[in-house]
């Protein structure tokens, strides 16, 4: 059984923070791909994803075919556009249908714990086997997810320097593929949060590292305003903070993360205020909200007249969010007013 995925830093800490005690998965032996041809190349993504699609889902956890998806990820902007989509649809693939399996392993968990035609050695090495089972779906999983991830990173960060390139006609329509790729994916990692994560990682909330992961590098998106202009990629992401921030009660670094950015770009002030609402509306619960009126309220409206910009644009997020979800303000009025007396006081 392969050692467990711990989320680095960077994705090259991987491979630089190896582990010789293989007491978490890192990269062994990373494959020098600049080193190949072009045709090589193309080879080399064509084995990984025929791995990748052949054996089982989980063996990406295989620290043969997890050192050559890690090299490919690494040299990600430098692939074709067609071994680009080949790797990340093969990535996508196993994320997408390993989602639903996770279930299938919860139901087999139960049948085991109801049959009571087996003895004793049996049940315990049928729950062994179980437990064997979870924690390869929770490697894959959180292997399949970081890839992905760091995928949509490269690419922006690639898109955004191609931007101030000239670019022929056919590298225009492939950047645009691409780009309906990414909002794929951010699509796929949203709906990964609604799965049995509970049966994962073994706790009602995702563990620390996971979710730091995933609300670190949402919030990072956000500053990438092409990105935003992707509708699915934005929804995405926008459901992606209200998941983790309400399902899986991430309130407090969420609320410094989102008043964080409106002060520094206006142009996502709408788009969180749309992912606040959404995750009341969507939950019926509105602790984000709330969380984020006690945060504004703590602060002292004098520096306010110092920053009439921040001003502006924190009433234009808190219009916004109003507007989106008016039942939030009916939720939180009882929290807006003692707020407008203290600051009136001061």
């Amino acid at each position: 059984m392969a050692p467990p995925f711990v989320f680095p830093q960077t994705l090259t800490s991987l491979e630089e923070d190896n582990d010789s005690d293989y007491t978490r998965l890192t990269v062994q032996n990373p494959f020098p791909i600049s080193s190949l041809r072009p045709p090589e190349l193309e080879e080399f993504v064509k084995g990984v994803s025929f791995d990748l699609s052949d054996k089982e889902l989980f063996c990406v956890e295989e620290q043969e075919v997890f050192d050559r998806v890690y090299s490919l990820v690494k040299g990600f902007a430098s692939l074709s556009p067609g071994c680009k989509l080949n790797l990340v649809e093969s990535l996508r693939s196993n994320l997408s249908v390993l989602l639903p399996n996770v279930d299938s392993l919860s139901r087999s968990g139960s049948f085991l714990s109801r049959d009571g035609g087996h003895d004793e050695s049996d049940e315990c090495g049928g729950e062994q086997l179980v437990a064997d089972r979870v924690a390869s779906h929770r490697n894959a999983f959180k292997i399949y997810t970081f890839f992905l991830v760091h995928i949509v990173l490269i690419e922006e960060s690639s898109s955004s320097s191609a931007n101030n390139a000239t670019k022929s006609e056919e590298a225009v329509c492939e950047f645009m593929e691409l780009g309906t790729s990414e909002g794929r994916i951010m699509n796929l990692i949203s709906n990964s949060l609604e799965i049995n994560l509970p049966l994962l990682f073994g706790s009602s909330d995702p563990d620390e590292n996971y979710l730091s992961f995933i609300m670190k590098n949402a919030f990072l998106m956000f500053e990438n305003a092409l990105l935003l202009k992707d509708s699915d990629a934005k929804d995405a992401l926008c459901r992606i903070i209200g998941t983790c921030a309400t399902k899986y009660h991430y309130i407090a670094q969420s609320c410094a993360s989102i008043l964080h950015l409106i002060h520094k770009y206006d142009f996502v002030v709408t788009h969180l205020a749309d992912a606040v609402a959404g995750a009341e509306k969507k939950y019926a619960d509105g602790s984000m909200a709330i969380s984020l009126i006690r945060e504004i309220g703590r602060t002292n409206p004098k520096d306010y007249v110092k920053d009439t910009v921040g001003l502006k644009i924190l009433g234009g997020f808190l219009w916004s969010w109003l507007i989106g979800c008016q039942n939030c303000f009916r939720l939180t009025l009882a929290y807006w007013f003692p707020i407008l007396v203290e600051n009136h006081t001061r």
